[in-house]
């Protein structure tokens, strides 16, 4: 009967306001949270969606790229071999001059195609010469492209010249030093020989 009374007088006005005012206020939080949570969803997909596309678009765009550069290399040399077996024989070369390294094919055919128009013909001139720009490229941090007009405008010239050596020394590559040593001279020597037109 005691237990009766008390629950007869009990409230349970208060607390059911309470809880209906924390119900309110937990939907309103999952609303908020679920907004927040669908937002950055989407945010985050949208941002994968932009990075995939980037990078798909950039493998195309730079193989599209790629793939012309090779071709107007191959055309330049079937202009200046005229012979199809000459230029297959300079893109062996080509091939050679970048395998296993980071550098391209492209950016070698478009080199290979300046050599020969200096008159060096394919063979191991041509490796060598596109060999070499490989591994200079690799240790002076450069493109392939870079190292390859030094090399180009040298076997234009067909001698070396202050501003083929002030390329590479900008790249940190003391060529006058190496040509130096090959010669058993100094690199002021070098220098001056280079000066002279030797």
């Amino acid at each position: 009967e005691l237990v009766q009374r008390t629950a007869n007088t009990i409230s349970f006005a208060n607390m059911e306001s309470s809880l209906d005012s924390i119900e309110k206020r937990f939907s309103t939080f999952g609303i908020v949270g679920m907004t927040v949570i669908q937002n950055l969803t989407n945010s985050f997909m949208g941002l994968a969606s932009k990075i995939a596309n980037f990078s798909i678009g950039g493998i195309i765009d730079g193989g599209f790229r790629r793939a012309t550069n090779l071709q107007n290399a191959k055309f330049q040399l079937q202009g200046l071999l005229k012979d199809e077996e000459a230029v297959a024989a300079v893109m062996k070369d080509v091939n050679y001059g970048v395998e296993d390294t980071a550098y391209t094919l492209d950016a070698a055919a478009n080199v290979a195609s300046q050599l020969v128009a200096s008159g060096i013909e394919a063979g191991e001139g041509m490796k060598k010469a596109l060999r070499d720009v490989s591994g200079v490229a690799a240790m002076t941090n450069s493109t392939y492209e870079e190292i390859g007009n030094v090399y180009t405008r040298v076997a234009g010239q067909g001698r070396v010249m202050a501003t083929d050596l002030n390329s590479l020394a900008a790249r940190g590559m003391n060529a006058a030093a190496t040509i130096g040593n090959y010669l058993g001279k100094t690199e002021a020597q070098v220098r001056e020989m280079v000066s002279k037109g030797k």
